[in-house]
């Protein structure tokens, strides 16, 4: 398994090589997409390790979306003039608190490392949950699926790296063949539940249904299919 910088450090490098690439392709649209796609991969690339139990990346994503629901919750109630003070003063903490050790903690009970997060359909869900989160947000339908996809890369990227760490054992400059129980354990389709699996699928099913006008206009050919 390789460690956090690495992955991240990784994950940077192929948002690099996107951007580029849909630059030199002319595939985007707004002209700060390369730096979104370049931060899109960065993500991507740690959020197989979601479900690691106090990891970094689940510390990164549980806090700052305890940040980001407690502002909007406090901004709602600034705007709704007759609600009283104490209301937005207390309930918007309160809610961050709820993200961060609530839902947090449910979701640590309900996740396993190298679960259903660490495998071949996670890879599609966190790449088709990207376009919901950024429906507020006034963009191309090819900027949004450039965002999209870049997510995917850096998370597929995190899953190879984590293949390959399981098989050669890097030492400084030295490197040897040293194949780890860990290995064909990164890029499944399946997690020991298959409950979960279920589920994954499902959940698989109805973000492909909600982007399918999304993926009709980005790739045309689709439309026979939909």
């Amino acid at each position: 398994m390789a460690a956090f910088q690495t992955h991240v450090t990784v994950g940077l490098v192929v948002g690099y090589i996107a951007g580029l690439f849909a630059v030199v392709t002319q595939w985007i649209v707004a002209p700060f997409m390369p730096l979104c796609m370049f931060a899109a991969a960065f993500i991507g690339a740690f959020l197989p390790d979601l479900d690691s139990n106090y990891s970094k990346p689940f510390n990164i994503v549980f806090s700052h979306a305890a940040i980001i629901g407690g502002s909007a919750v406090f901004f709602y109630f600034t705007l709704q003039k007759t609600i009283p003070w104490f209301y937005w003063g207390i309930i918007p903490p309160v809610s961050a608190l709820v993200i961060r050790y609530g839902i947090g903690k449910i979701f640590q009970k309900f996740t396993t490392h190298r679960g259903i997060f660490h495998s071949i359909p996670g890879i599609f869900i966190a790449t088709l949950a990207t376009p919901p989160v950024l429906s507020f947000i006034p963009l191309a339908s090819k900027d949004v699926a450039a965002i999209s996809m870049s997510v995917g890369i850096g998370f597929l990227s995190h899953l190879v790296l984590d293949e390959i760490c399981s098989i050669f054992d890097f030492k400084g400059f030295k490197t040897k063949i040293k194949v780890k129980r860990s290995f064909g354990t990164a890029m499944t389709f399946t997690c020991p539940s298959a409950a979960v699996t279920l589920a994954a699928y499902f959940l698989l099913a109805v973000l492909i249904f909600y982007n399918r006008q999304l993926l009709i206009e980005v790739f045309p050919g689709l439309n026979v299919h939909f």
